[in-house]
């Protein structure tokens, strides 16, 4: 689909937010998600986004249902031996992620707690990966006796942890390793190529013939954007496996490749000049990453002449970051300062947090399309400085009671919502013009519904 010019409705021009060119279409048009204008203002599939706002309340998370399939269709549009596994702490709304099992998507899961979700929702534990840093005895009982499709140990002091827990259990999991290569997350996460490190981890695993050590786990952790990020990280991954297998004679079965595959339209907080259609143009989608991926991993294998593993993806934003936007109303208006009005809305950072550090397109519901009628400060409701979604963002003229909607809202908005003040919203899934409540709104009694105190006194 190819973005029309729109009207100056919603771009941030501030130190540490995208810039425009002149003359540049400075917004990214509603039309990307599927967003339709009618009279009452912006709709989704034909559902007036204000009407949401009004019938469910404010804020709201949406979720679009038909964006959530397409986006599936789009990976399974991968040859086979190639399967995808959702990472569930990207937007663990058990609504979201029941239906991605129901189309076939695996649990990628990082916790005790995401694995019992997993299998509460019915997913079969041959369609469960289970990753993460945090690993107790505990965790690898749980773990042992889950008979799951892939356990990757994190770092070197897991191997004898899971080792011994599957010899006590009679248990013989299938294992895996992650790795960091030379640009991925590190520290924690994983154990590094450079210097032997992995390769001296994978000799020490297969020594212990309590573990079926088969798999090997890289995930960038640093969004990739492009061919060429794409071409280096698994470049360097592939020649791991040739070590492998010249060291160790190990022949990789499982190269689970993780995610990170960055939502085109969600971009770095930066000063590029460059439009934002034509930044969005440049990334990655999901057909072209898949087609990179496996072309290049197949190439590798014909080349060295092994068996071409089974390929595993851990897709987490890429899959439902574009399929969910959160609704907020703006509370009150500040005109005093000589600068930007400031816009108090009824959402803040402990909902969208992450726009501090991401560029996510907001939109004026009742009025997109209209010129602006002033630069705006959209600040959140709770008293700490800290708590502004936008330091300057041209508008529509502002009035109590407007409508905002912020885009792309489906990876770690959720996640890492809290209740700090306010009570946590509701969540609304959107399909054929069928609206669905798959997570009430907070209630003040839910906020204090675990303190013994406030139980007592309200008897």
């Amino acid at each position: 689909m190819s973005p029309r010019s729109a009207p100056a409705s919603s771009v941030a021009v501030s130190e540490g937010h995208p810039t425009q060119a002149s003359g540049a279409s400075p917004a990214l048009h509603p039309e990307r998600w599927g967003l339709t204008r009618a009279e009452g203002g912006l709709c989704l599939g034909g559902t007036s986004l204000a009407g949401l706002a009004d019938r469910w309340g404010s804020p709201l998370f949406v979720v679009d249902a038909h964006r959530l399939d397409e986006n599936v269709r789009r990976f399974e549009q991968a040859p086979p031996g190639v399967d995808v596994f959702y990472s569930y702490k990207t937007n663990p709304v058990p609504a979201v992620l029941q239906r991605l099992s129901g189309l076939g998507v695996g649990a990628e899961v990082v916790s005790p707690y995401e694995l019992w979700l997993a299998l509460r929702l019915g997913v079969a534990p041959e369609r469960i990966i289970y990753n993460g840093p945090g690993k107790t005895p505990s965790a690898a009982s749980a773990i042992v006796q889950g008979d799951l499709l892939l356990t990757n140990l994190n770092h070197r002091e897991e191997i004898a942890l899971v080792a011994q827990t599957a010899a006590r259990l009679g248990k013989r999991p299938t294992v895996g390793l992650r790795v960091a290569t030379s640009d991925s997350w590190s520290g924690k996460f994983g154990i590094p190529i450079a210097g032997g490190q992995a390769l001296a981890a994978y000799e020490e695993a297969l020594a212990h013939s309590s573990l079926r050590v088969v798999g090997l786990h890289a995930h960038r952790g640093v969004a990739i954007e492009d061919a060429g990020t794409l071409a280096g990280f698994l470049r360097e991954v592939l020649e791991f496996c040739d070590t492998l297998h010249a060291r160790l004679g190990l022949t990789v079965e499982l190269l689970d490749l993780g995610g990170s595959l960055a939502v085109p339209t969600v971009l770095p907080l930066d000063t590029s000049t460059l439009p934002l259609d034509e930044r969005v143009r440049r990334r990655l989608t999901i057909e072209h990453y898949l087609a990179l991926l496996v072309s290049q991993v197949e190439n590798h294998f014909r080349r060295v002449g092994r068996p071409m593993p089974r390929i595993l993806l851990e897709p987490g934003r890429a899959l439902t970051g574009s399929t969910q936007m959160l609704l907020c109303r703006v509370s009150s208006l500040n005109e005093a300062s000589a600068g930007p009005a400031h816009a108090i809305l009824d959402a803040g950072e402990s909902l969208a947090h992450i726009l501090h550090r991401e560029y996510h397109e907001i939109f004026h519901v009742e009025r997109w399309g209209e010129p602006p009628g002033g630069t705006y400060t959209l600040d959140g409701p709770t008293c700490s400085p800290m708590d502004r979604l936008r330091t300057a963002i041209d508008l529509p003229r502002l009035q109590v009671g407007d409508t905002l909607a912020v885009m792309d809202a489906g990876a770690y908005l959720v996640s890492f919502s809290n209740s700090f003040c306010f009570p946590q919203p509701g969540i609304v899934l959107l399909e054929q013009g069928r609206e669905t409540l798959v997570r009430r709104a907070e209630t003040y009694e839910d906020m204090v519904d675990r303190d013994a105190y406030a139980r007592e006194v309200s008897r």
